[in-house]
């Protein structure tokens, strides 16, 4: 309350001098108070060293991300190493009032700057300490400090707000602060590194290293299998995850993403101690938060795809795309780091590239042109619909695009709007050298007019060799992208498909909005569903009706006939 009343005063301080013209600058508004949940979310990050069990610590608070302490028989193992020699010092000056066993080893979990730049602190130089990481890590490091530096160094600081005071800056999301600087580099670069796998034994601690791409292409997860200790690296943190940066990234595989996270589910852990934000204890709650965090992540894929796939528009799917209130409401899953729509976006981006599929978009008038253009609609005060028509009366075909999109928009039943909007795109398309814009332009043109309608191609038409060919997976994993949510709603299901030609088994569990597919056998599905790969293809691509094919007991059914009807029925 009190640095909400400061506030208040110097708001009214600035109006009063507007008022009375006592400066000739103009008054610089109060800053915004504090947001209550990043202030509430920064408890997440307060500083100090937490045991998480028997010879396992981490340091919380020190940098952006932890930096963990594995104690073994005769040394230490470091698990990531803070963003610079500060901090890295800090948390070794924590370490050594623990224990004052050497270190053995320091494990890089992948290549962000916060968790690799002091590094060298831990192994103070010496090239006898091995330094694990992904046969990768080297590389990227290596890329942002060079090829994209200079303009992921400036994205990075608005994002993490490193230059706002101290006051302005309430957390970063997944740590309170953000303090990179050159000067303060300390890297100690990968001496050990694998591709897959690879099992160690350090200062007598077992510990199992497994490539486990997902917030990088180069993460690697930490599992000591006689602790139950999960170290998951950034492929979980208290927070909806960045599945794309604002700060600038390469396209993440979001379901990349979700099949590391499965891995490290079978691990089933006692204690599972992300990198950033604080440790999680209990068998059930870690699966609980992994399996709640795995189906967000795939949701927004799945749905991505299921919207693109019915031709949808980036900021359409942005605005409309939302979790299930379930994972909406889980605690690890605020959106105080990534947001669902931002990840939309790079998901889409991943698939089809900056594209939108909307002629408009193609060759849009150049920034500087835009703006004035738009100066000059709002100086005439006139309707849309009536500068659209000016515009395509002066052949001003782009903007008279771009403003007929607009009235598409407003009035989607408008003859008008989308005739004009398809004289815009048969000018501009008759006009084109490039092929490729010609053909696009033109098409749409007749499809605004109602001429044409372009829909997918019947699968059912397609040959049956080559359908006999296709793995019966890429069917089962095709599931997930048709799984209309709203239809599934609440609905908890695990089937097993059991495909008797191949002697293979596969799940599919819908729950939180998602279809988790997978290739393996459980006991106790609530539906068995038993055929052969080739009957499942036909049946699937709309060649065979499932009603004839359970009919003749080609497909066999364990749960109730009524029960497959209304599962399949969650698909489109």
């Amino acid at each position: 309350m009190k640095r909400r009343t400061i506030y208040g005063l110097s708001a009214l301080f600035s109006f009063a001098l507007a008022l009375v013209g006592c400066s000739d600058k103009t008054p610089q508004p109060a800053p915004p108070p504090p947001s209550p949940d990043l202030q509430q979310q920064a408890e997440l990050f307060r500083k100090g060293v937490e045991k998480v069990t028997d010879g396992v610590y981490v340091a919380i608070g020190y940098g952006l991300a932890n930096s963990i302490l594995i104690e073994g028989d005769d040394g230490v193992i470091i698990v990531d190493a803070l963003e610079g020699r500060p901090q890295a010092e800090a948390v070794k000056a924590e370490f050594n009032k623990i224990t004052k066993k050497p270190v053995k080893a320091l494990v890089l979990t992948h290549n962000h700057a916060d968790h690799v730049f002091g590094g060298a602190v831990f192994t103070g130089g010496n090239p006898d300490i091995p330094v694990y990481a992904h046969d990768t890590t080297a590389a990227y490091i290596d890329r942002v400090v060079s090829v994209v530096r200079d303009g992921i160094y400036v994205r990075s600081m608005r994002m993490f707000g490193q230059m706002l005071p101290e006051d302005r800056a309430e957390t970063c999301g997944i740590g309170l602060r953000l303090d990179y600087r050159p000067e303060n580099i300390a890297l100690a670069r990968p001496t050990k590194t694998f591709s897959d796998t690879l099992d160690v034994t350090i200062a007598g601690v077992r510990v199992h290293l497994a490539h486990a791409p997902g917030e990088t292409p180069d993460q690697i997860v930490v599992w000591l299998p006689d602790k139950k200790v999960l170290l998951p690296a950034d492929n979980i943190y208290q927070a909806f995850p960045n599945l794309y940066t604002i700060r600038g990234t390469a396209y993440r595989d979001v379901m990349e993403w979700v099949r590391s996270l499965d891995m490290v589910r079978d691990f089933e852990a006692e204690f599972l101690v992300p990198c950033h934000t604080r440790p999680l204890t209990g068998k059930d709650a870690i699966a609980e938060t992994l399996t709640a965090y795995r189906d967000a992540i795939q949701f927004v894929h799945d749905q991505t795809l299921r919207g693109l796939n019915a031709g949808k528009t980036p900021d359409e799917l942005a605005a409309s795309i939302l979790l299930p209130p379930g994972l909406a409401r889980h605690p690890w899953l605020v959106e105080s780091y990534g947001t669902v729509a931002w990840s939309v976006r790079g998901v889409y981006d991943g698939y089809l590239g900056w594209f939108d599929g909307d002629a408009v978009t193609l060759n849009p008038l150049r920034p500087e042109e835009r703006a004035k253009r738009l100066a000059k609609a709002f100086a005439a005060g006139k309707p849309l619909s009536d500068q659209a028509r000016a515009a395509l009366a002066e052949k001003d075909y782009q903007w008279c695009a771009e403003l007929a999109r607009e009235w598409t928009r407003i009035e989607p039943e408008s003859n008008e709007a989308r005739s004009t909007l398809a004289a815009c795109f048969e000018a501009m398309g008759s006009a084109q050298t490039n092929a490729n814009a010609r053909n696009y332009y033109l098409t749409q043109a007749m499809e605004w007019r109602g001429d044409i309608d372009i829909v997918p191609p019947d699968s059912s038409r397609v040959p049956d060799d080559f359908m006999d060919a296709l793995p019966v997976d890429s069917f089962l994993n095709a599931m997930a992208v048709r799984l209309n949510p709203a239809k599934a709603g609440d609905a908890n299901i695990l089937a097993q498909f059991s495909f008797t030609d191949i002697s293979e088994h596969y799940t599919v569990h819908v729950r939180n909005g998602v279809a988790e597919v997978r290739k393996r056998s459980v006991d106790n599905p609530d539906l068995k569903i038993a055929t052969t790969a080739r009957t499942w293809k036909r049946v699937a691509s709309k060649k065979d009706s499932p009603a004839l094919a359970y009919a003749t007991g080609s497909i066999s059914v364990d749960g109730g006939v009524a029960r497959i009807v209304e599962f399949l029925g969650y698909f489109q």
